[in-house]
């Protein structure tokens, strides 16, 4: 197995912080890398798994159903994530469902190996650190749900599942639909505006984002956005 570089997401995963990049490889090289060409769940909602898994390459939807049977999009992992790790840790089922999409590639580690190469106290810290990162970004999640309009929120998701360096967003316009919280229609109006200001680019399952910067949320419109929701529930 060809080792990761040291520049690889993998390396730079959050929960395995502190450790050399020696014993990084020696972890690595006891788990299991998948590759998927096309999209395949990993992880199922209400299921117990033994081990969690880091993006490496690609994305991971991240689908939660409630008690209605109504499914939602809450997150689109990307390289370096780590998905499944509380529910493998602690043996409890899995709070969401996980789909790795095509062309992805993750490596897949027992808890029995991560134990074994991180050492409790630093591994206390790491976990502790990693459910910090998804608090705020959930907290964030619902800022965005509940000061902004829609095409503010479909830009934010465009930017927030894109970089400069990995410009690819391999979704369609349903999933996007989904993620905003508004109608298809709303995010094909959206996207042609930004694909006629040459700021996207479109094609079939897949967004390109070229100007990653021309997505920002300007931060001055953030006092009107909370002194208009603020009048409206009043």
């Amino acid at each position: 197995m060809t080792q990761p570089a040291a520049g690889s997401p993998l390396i730079s995963a959050e929960i395995l912080d502190g450790l050399t990049l020696a014993q990084k490889r020696a972890f690595i090289a006891e788990c299991q890398f998948r590759s998927f060409r096309a999209a395949r769940d990993i992880l199922w909602q209400g299921e117990r798994t033994e081990g969690f898994f880091l993006v490496e390459q690609g994305q991971v939807e991240v689908t939660y159903i409630d008690d209605q049977g109504n499914s939602i999009i809450v997150h689109i992992a990307g390289p370096g994530e780590v998905l499944g790790e509380v529910e493998a840790l602690s043996g409890k089922p899995c709070a969401a469902t996980c789909r790795a999409m095509a062309n992805s590639r993750v490596l897949y580690c027992t808890t029995a190996q991560l134990l074994k190469h991180v050492p409790a106290r630093t591994l206390v810290t790491n976990l502790a650190s990693v459910l910090l990162d998804k608090l705020v970004r959930d907290n964030r999640q619902r800022s965005l749900d509940h000061f902004l309009t829609a095409d503010q929120r479909i830009c934010v998701y465009l930017q927030q599942f894109t970089t400069p360096g990995q410009p690819e967003l391999r979704i369609n316009q349903t999933y996007l639909a989904a993620l905003a919280g508004c109608s298809r229609q709303t995010v094909n109006r959206k996207l042609n505006e930004l694909r006629l200001q040459g700021i996207i680019d479109i094609s079939r399952g897949r967004i390109t984002v070229l100007l990653h910067d021309r997505l920002s949320i300007e931060p001055e419109d953030a006092p009107r956005r909370v002194a208009g929701a603020a009048e409206a529930r009043g």
